[in-house]
């Protein structure tokens, strides 16, 4: 059986030998090293080179999620477990976007805390089920965060002024240029000129293509 050489990350000697206590039946693990904070976790794997590192949070003089960053830079095959006593999306979520292969919280039981070791080793990622629903949560926000500012940046490209959304709004619901100048209480002429403009600026030469591009490009 392959041995899997680990190292422990953590500024608490307690926390250290419970993970070792935890893991010492283990016939495939072998802890080769510990280090107290970020800085040390670097160093100590430039030197050791672990198979899997597990990695606390919250720790003085560098914290463990920008270890982790370094580490996968630096040292790609180590890979990172986090194992930490916060639960909220923006330590997981960081964690990850950092390198991490895998995030448990402090209170796993001990097979899934082996468990994760293993698939860790193999190459996979490992994140349970409380914590994969915070990274589904996370990844749906940031999506809807890039189509809003998408939304806003097409917007803005155009340059419309809020009369010219107003009347373009009006003209993709298949109101013609009486009806909105009645509607507005404008000359059709001005509707004329508006309408013009808004073409001008969308770089469209018909109606369709207008409609089109306030559609697709959610100018309205």
């Amino acid at each position: 059986m392959e041995k899997i050489n680990i190292l422990l990350v953590d500024d608490h000697t307690i926390v250290r030998d419970g993970i070792k206590a935890t893991l010492k039946d283990q016939v495939n693990f072998n802890i080769i090293g510990e280090a107290i904070n970020g800085f040390d976790a670097i160093e100590t794997v430039k030197i050791l080179h672990p198979d899997v590192v597990v990695m606390d949070i919250t720790m003085p003089e560098m914290n463990g999620i920008d270890a982790t960053m370094e580490i996968s830079k630096k040292y790609p095959g180590s890979k990172v477990l986090i194992l930490s006593m916060h639960d909220n999306e923006t330590y997981i979520l960081k964690s990850v976007e950092a390198g991490a292969y895998g995030y448990l919280l402090k209170d796993v039981d001990k097979s899934e805390f082996v468990k994760a070791i293993n698939a860790i080793f193999n190459g996979e990622k490992y994140f349970n089920t409380a914590i994969s629903s915070v990274l589904v949560a996370g990844y749906l926000n940031k999506v809807k965060q890039t189509e809003s500012q998408s939304s806003i940046s097409s917007n803005d490209e155009y340059d419309l002024t809020k009369r010219e959304k107003g009347i373009l709004k009006m003209i993709t619901i298949g109101k013609n240029n009486r009806e909105i100048a009645d509607g507005l209480g404008i000359s059709i002429r001005t509707i004329e000129t508006h309408r013009a403009n808004i073409m001008k600026k969308l770089k469209v030469k018909n109606a369709v293509e207008l409609v089109r591009i306030a559609l697709e490009d959610n100018i309205i």
